[in-house]
């Protein structure tokens, strides 16, 4: 997709990307205050987001307002669509120029109870979040917090100025975890339809069906 677009483009509400109610912008001015520059506002921003909501894929997630800063921060739970989503509200409600970018992964490490929602390893259109910080774009994943990846013995993803934040490809022990099978391109907001209609075709309505019937039993 074209990168030359205005950074303005990036500053503004989206679908699914809701920057603009006075809660988000004070939630974002309130973590970013007393940053030097917009690397360290984006690290604080990354930081809270990636830890205070847990992450998780027992969660609603086929409406729009699934995806809400506000609503995701309400629940305290959510799955990688939906953090990046705030991070991305977040960084727009504080003038970082913010996009949602997708791609398809492997995850090795993925619990086999979940293969009923996912159909396998493979995940389509996993979600981080592109930003337009230190005069260059660059990519942040904030889907797994800190007390999870300690849990299961994940590498934490940590913040590092000037790098892509990306799923690491192993754990503590050095076992396989997150291959990049391919990109997705980016987003200036949740394409929840084109999702949709993807996992439908890839894995089959049954098992959005139980994603849905396991989001209802974790409510």
């Amino acid at each position: 997709m074209n990168d030359e677009r205005p950074l303005e483009d990036f500053l503004v509400p989206a679908p699914g990307v809701q920057c603009e109610p006075g809660e988000v912008f004070e939630l974002a001015r309130r973590t970013a205050r007393g940053s030097v520059d917009d690397v360290e506002a984006a690290q604080r921003l990354f930081e809270f987001v990636r830890d205070t909501v847990r992450y998780s894929v027992r969660v609603p997630f086929d409406s729009l307002d699934d995806y809400l800063a506000l609503n995701t921060l309400a629940r305290g739970r959510g799955y990688c669509v939906q953090k990046a989503a705030l991070l991305c509200a977040l960084a727009r409600a504080v003038g970082i120029p913010s996009r949602l970018g997708f791609a398809d992964i492997e995850n090795s490490l993925l619990p086999e109870e979940l293969y009923d929602i996912t159909g396998g390893k493979v995940l389509t259109y996993h979600c981080f979040v592109e930003w337009f910080i230190g005069g260059a774009w660059h990519k942040a994943t904030p889907s797994f917090d800190k007390t999870l990846s300690e849990e299961r013995g994940w590498r934490v993803v940590e913040f590092v100025p000037g790098q892509d934040l990306l799923l690491p490809a192993t754990d503590l022990k050095g076992r396989p975890h997150i291959r990049y099978v391919q990109q997705r391109g980016w987003r200036l907001g949740v394409p929840l339809e084109e999702m949709l209609a993807f996992w439908t075709e890839d894995v089959g309505a049954d098992h959005l069906d139980a994603w849905r019937q396991a989001a209802e039993g974790a409510s």
